[in-house]
């Protein structure tokens, strides 16, 4: 019972964010000046006025709001405007398995790398591993993706002709983006490890495991690393959906067809349909990952549990 009941909360509370979240972005489009048919080149009256009305602009905003919410509940965001003959729809299933490959490759490289420099820095505190810690954590947390994006194109395609500078298909493709996406969350993972080591190591369990003759080094990776599970999980959560779901201007840096690709150009162009059908699928991920990720850190840390 107690299970269906926070199941039934938690998907009122996806809801209502949800409607929020649709509620403001219907009403920002609508308030920002200029709108899909704005162009430099301006259209003729007839063919404006059909267009508005093959997309509902011309309809009163009550109405094209209430049509627009009843559409969204039935995940049908209509046609995209600057596509034509494509639905958000279709645009969103092609471009997210993208997006969210991308994603979880640098989710996996992010990882990976913040528990080694964490245990290390843990284990060597004070000494250089320590120091190379900080100069990597101030490094990910300073320099913007898209200009660490710019630098390892700059190098790694120019300079150093290695790997391909854009485009999506071949496992090369992943690299430079996904380096580029880790480098922040890497940087605050690899800081929790550590913090979080620095706790565990004058815990009794690990007196005892150097007691029985383990290193340091293999006590922190056989019995300490888990116990810093709970804070990393619960900061992945937001990142995991950030960066699952494709980083805008990476995507449009490194040519890759994802989702956050199509996302910047939809708002540039106006296309209201899949501004907000992609925008609502951002903010359901984010909210899911963040109940997920809540949840796995409760299960794996008894004081975050309630009660």
């Amino acid at each position: 019972m107690r299970l269906l009941a926070a199941t039934v909360r938690a998907g009122l509370g996806i809801a209502l964010v949800a409607w929020a979240v649709a509620t403001a972005t219907f009403c920002l489009m609508r308030v920002i000046p200029g709108g899909p048919f704005s162009r430099e080149r301006a259209l003729p009256e007839a063919v404006r006025e059909a267009m508005e009305a093959k997309y509902r602009l011309n309809d009163p905003l009550p109405r094209q709001y209430v049509d627009y919410l009843i559409d969204a509940a039935r995940l049908d965001f209509g046609l995209s405007m600057d596509n034509p003959g494509r639905t958000v729809g279709e645009i969103i299933a092609r471009g997210l398995p993208i997006s969210a490959r991308l994603g979880a490759a640098a989710l996996a490289l992010s990882v990976g790398a913040a528990f080694a420099l964490g245990a290390a820095a843990a284990v060597g505190r004070g000494r250089w591993p320590d120091r190379v810690l900080a100069v990597v954590a101030a490094s990910g947390v300073s320099v913007p993706s898209f200009i660490l994006g710019a630098l390892l194109l700059y190098w790694f395609s120019w300079r150093i002709p290695w790997l391909p500078a854009g485009g999506w298909g071949r496992p090369s493709h992943y690299l430079l983006p996904a380096i580029s996406l880790a480098a922040l969350p890497t940087a605050y993972l690899a800081r929790l490890v550590r913090a979080g080591l620095l706790e565990v190591m004058r815990s009794e369990f690990m007196l005892t495991a150097r007691a029985k003759g383990l290193s340091e080094l293999r006590a922190v990776v056989v019995h300490g690393l888990r116990h810093t599970l709970g804070p990393v999980l619960a900061y992945l959560g937001p990142q995991a959906a950030a960066i699952m779901t494709g980083s805008f201007v990476v995507e449009r840096i490194f040519n890759i067809p994802g989702l956050g690709r199509m996302y910047v150009q939809s708002i540039g162009n106006r296309d209201y349909p899949l501004i907000m059908g992609v925008t609502l699928v951002y903010v359901v991920l984010l909210v899911v990952f963040n109940l997920l990720s809540d949840l796995a850190a409760r299960s794996l840390d008894p004081r975050l549990r309630g009660g």
